[in-house]
């Protein structure tokens, strides 16, 4: 009873990587003063209309078209707990198969990714930026873009021209590295070697991942078919190069080596994870609980706390102390609460109560910064109960339900922020099927999020509305189909895929 073959759906979802790799050459993004512009058959495509569609368009049909090949994989996985084996041997077999496909699977998608232009995000841009800013002696927490002479020939969102960097001093020196590196280079090697910065990130994302799933008798397969190959993970994590896989790798080995009794190579991990994005800091008290245990009174609590603080925070301290930056990437947790997403909750909130207070002649701007600052300390305070109250909480669901109280609180809920959830949630074992739906949907709709994200369009078709609307509107009734078509299958076929994701004996 398989929804594809596997050949089949191993062919489809490369058949929309290589789309997807396509698509980018016509919309991705160039700086303005990239070398590219001299490609005559690349500007072509750019320049028209009619090429600038059809490349936005299979950019979306790719991406759909690895969402039904995801899906498909994943409903094996759950098909295949309710095969009749007849010896162990045979289900170890069975598993160690469906570990692989998932494996050659999540490579196999990922790899035409790393030789696109970038997509959904032009942080990578930015990266360079802020490197060429260290590069100049210039520090970038104190320095927005705008320092830079030439910055926007780059391809930096404007949106960094004011704004601090809000990465940690590791990440910062990695920068500086590979823009001194390929300096006498064109940018777009620089974007390549950040690309295959996170794509790596992503690969030992995906070993740790692996590692924990098997110390905690977890479905391997199943952990990493969430993990590592899902088209929201390749879409941010390879096509946009997000720095956030280097910093889950770190957060998750961290996890990893602490359960395996080596806290303090755990709280190492977690500082590198820290100075690659702060935000990090937030699983730092999970080590130290870890590593006192669960039995342990206040006392042992506290001096574990104290001692993974200072091993991580005085770590950061020198690193930042050697490279003239000092501890600027404290100020840098604000970074990310300084601008909104329509769709955070409170954001929606917020906008909502600023426009009764503005209806009534009061300060509505006001109320809302109050409502979203209001709402985050909301969200602080049950991450601080969590760790407190429920300290005795098993510690991968622990740390999910910190990260979630910071992330659905915040004013900001980036593509690749609802990645930081998933991954957590498929670690904690997402093994009954409205965890599942719960995967499913929410890929689903940072997908559509990420789809609809800008494109690089020149200024004669940045007025045009079709373009847009045609590519925003395949993406909206082709996802809309794929769910429908799932929970048609799953329907169908529930008393044959059970609640639960198979288990290791």
């Amino acid at each position: 009873m398989r929804v594809l073959s596997p050949s089949v759906r191993f062919l489809l979802g490369l058949a929309g990587s290589i789309a997807i790799a396509l698509g980018s050459f016509g919309v991705g993004w160039i700086g303005p003063d990239s070398t590219l512009h001299d490609w005559a058959a690349l500007e072509f495509i750019r320049n028209s209309r009619g090429g600038v569609t059809i490349a936005g368009l299979l950019v979306v049909l790719g991406a759909l078209m690895l969402l039904v090949a995801w899906i498909a994989l994943g409903l094996s996985l759950l098909e295949r707990r309710n095969g009749r084996t007849s010896t162990s041997t045979t289900s170890t077999a069975a598993r160690r198969t469906s570990l692989s496909e998932v494996v050659a699977s999540a490579a196999a998608w990922g790899a035409p990714l790393l030789v696109s232009l970038p997509l959904f995000s032009r942080d990578m841009f930015a990266y360079v930026g802020q490197g060429r800013l260290m590069a100049a002696g210039l520090n970038p927490y104190t320095s927005g873009m705008a320092a830079l002479p030439g910055w926007y020939g780059i391809g930096v969102d404007p949106l960094w021209a004011d704004t601090s960097t809000p990465y940690g001093p590791v990440f910062v020196w990695l920068e500086r590295v590979v823009v001194q590196s390929t300096d006498a280079l064109p940018t777009e090697v620089a974007v390549f070697a950040f690309r295959l910065l996170a794509a790596a990130g992503l690969a030992m994302l995906a070993y740790y991942a692996w590692r924990i799933a098997r110390l905690r008798g977890l479905n391997e397969a199943g952990v990493l078919w969430i993990v590592a190959a899902s088209p929201l993970v390749i879409m941010n994590f390879v096509a946009a190069g997000h720095n956030d896989s280097i910093m889950l790798a770190f957060i998750v080995g961290g996890v990893y080596y602490a359960l395996r009794d080596r806290p303090l190579l755990g709280t190492v991990f977690i500082a590198v994870a820290i100075g690659v994005k702060p935000i990090a800091l937030i699983a730092l008290p999970i080590i130290g609980l870890i590593w006192a245990g669960s039995a342990a009174g206040w006392g042992a609590i506290i001096r574990r706390w104290a001692a993974v603080a200072g091993i991580a925070l005085g770590g950061l301290a020198l690193v930042g102390w050697s490279m003239g930056i000092g501890m600027g990437w404290l100020g840098a947790l604000a970074t990310p609460v300084s601008i909104s997403s329509w769709y955070a909750p409170a954001s929606i909130l917020g906008i909502g109560v600023g426009g009764l207070f503005q209806g009534i002649g009061l300060d509505g701007g006001l109320a809302q910064e109050i409502v979203k600052l209001a709402l985050l300390g909301a969200g602080c305070t049950l991450a601080a109960y969590l760790v407190i109250a429920r300290r005795r909480l098993e510690p991968l669901t622990l740390l999910l339900g910190v990260f979630a109280a910071i992330v659905l609180a915040s004013p900001v809920i980036h593509p690749w922020y609802g990645l930081w959830l998933l991954t957590l949630l498929a670690l904690t074992g997402a093994e009954r099927l409205w965890s599942m739906r719960t995967v499913v949907y929410s890929t689903v709709f940072f997908m559509l999020i990420g789809l609809t994200e800008p494109l690089d369009l020149i200024p004669r078709l940045e007025t045009d509305t079709r373009i847009p609307v045609i590519i925003i509107g395949v993406a909206l009734v082709g996802a809309t189909a794929v769910l429908i078509g799932s929970e048609l299958l799953v329907r169908r076929r529930r008393a044959v895929l059970g609640f639960r994701m198979p288990e290791l004996a």
